[in-house]
């Protein structure tokens, strides 16, 4: 075991101590813990839940773990930190009557939570396409995550197929795994709010209202997170030499990486027809702003289909991602609602020339997203609250 690993594990089990020491607390039926250790924005799944049941409910009281919490560096909230994560964290996890996660939060595995809390995996993503969780983790992270999903008390899912799937990549049970729909799909259901964040994007970039959008959203793969410097496979400036002047490019990189990238070396001459929204944490947003999206094996492809709008699937490490990354639940080629392309060249003509017809968005929607309907938070409630 490294000394990282070494340090987690300890840290889960001081976490641990002070969690023990809090059981002397009763619990707060009106406490919940929003555990926001992906995605900290008010549009994924634990921050549109966390809207919709403070609107249902003012009397509740929301504490938050959010990745910031845990960067234990030396600045001016080390110490701060320090005492959240180690005392204050075990303590809401102890007396919180429910805890919402977006991720497998690992100290549960340390700890045996009381026998009326609600321990509620939203996820982070709507669908699947490449493996994740016990599907492809392995060794003391698998293990410690194995006991973290055994203290989960319900898993949130969309669809029949994706309950299937969190069968074997959380291990859950069938009666843990409730498909009511993904609370982040909501507001793709609701056009007010879609129109309210339209307004919101283009009032910060008023030069983009009217433009064609092309936003590239690449996927996270496991090799980057040790890589001190990436690339981005898509040629930029032959894409853009491609498309007329009515065409932007927003990139939005994965938070995991987009700090170890320079933007600006891919962006000349089409410097301002390209831009960074890798700090925009407010996906959903750009999704709904966006005209076409290129990606590859990204959830975010859930959501986009919900607003029937073009994909391009730019692959160009396919081959290798099968037989030596993740891997796939099913057939890629197949599944995926759009054209799946190897090389920058094809993008433009793709673009231009969308074949939309030859894709069957219905049902996509029917198998991947049934029950995402825009009443998923209602139901959830119902379920946890009632």
């Amino acid at each position: 075991m490294n000394k990282l690993a070494f340090f987690k594990r300890t840290s889960y089990h001081i976490m641990a101590i002070f969690f023990y020491l809090s059981y002397l607390f009763p619990i707060n039926k009106k406490k919940i813990l929003l555990i926001m250790t992906h995605d900290n924005a008010n549009e994924g799944n634990v921050g549109s839940t966390y809207r919709y049941f403070q609107k249902q409910d003012p009397t509740l009281i929301f504490k938050e773990v959010t990745r910031d919490n845990y960067t234990f560096k030396s600045d001016k909230n080390l110490f701060k930190n320090l005492i959240y994560m180690f005392i204050s964290v075990p303590y809401h996890m102890a007396t919180s009557r429910t805890i919402f996660m977006d991720n497998v939060f690992l100290p549960f595995s340390a700890v045996k939570l009381k026998k009326n809390t609600q321990l509620i995996q939203l996820w982070h993503g709507t669908g699947a396409l490449k493996k994740f969780g016990l599907d492809y983790e392995e060794g003391w992270v698998k293990k410690l995550a194995v006991t973290t999903n055994k203290n989960t008390t319900h898993f949130i899912v969309g669809s029949s197929w994706m309950k299937e799937v969190y069968k074997t990549a959380f291990g859950a049970e069938d009666d843990k795994i409730f498909n009511i729909g993904c609370p982040r799909t909501d507001i793709f259901f609701n056009k007010a709010a879609l129109q309210e964040k339209r307004d919101e994007f283009f009032s910060s970039y008023p030069k983009l209202s009217g433009k064609k959008i092309v936003l590239y959203a690449p996927t996270f793969r496991d090799e980057e997170y040790n890589t001190s410097e990436i690339k981005i496979h898509l040629d930029i400036d032959k894409l853009m030499s491609n498309l007329d002047d009515n065409y932007v490019l927003g990139l939005r990189l994965h938070p995991r990486i987009s700090d170890k990238v320079n933007i600006n070396e891919y962006s000349t001459p089409y410097q301002d027809r390209v831009f960074d929204f890798s700090g925009y944490n407010k996906l959903n947003t750009l999704l709904i702003c966006s005209d076409i999206l290129i990606t590859d094996y990204s959830s975010i492809i859930y959501e986009y289909t919900l607003m029937k709008k073009p994909m391009i699937f730019y692959s160009y490490d396919l081959s290798t991602f099968e037989k030596s990354g993740r891997g796939f639940y099913e057939d890629y080629k197949t599944a995926v609602p759009g054209p799946v392309i190897f090389n920058t060249e094809q993008i433009a003509d793709i673009i231009k020339n969308y074949p939309a017809d030859e894709y069957n968005i219905d049902k996509f929607l029917d198998i991947y997203l049934e029950n995402c309907d825009g009443n998923s938070r209602k139901r959830l409630y119902d379920l946890l609250m009632a």
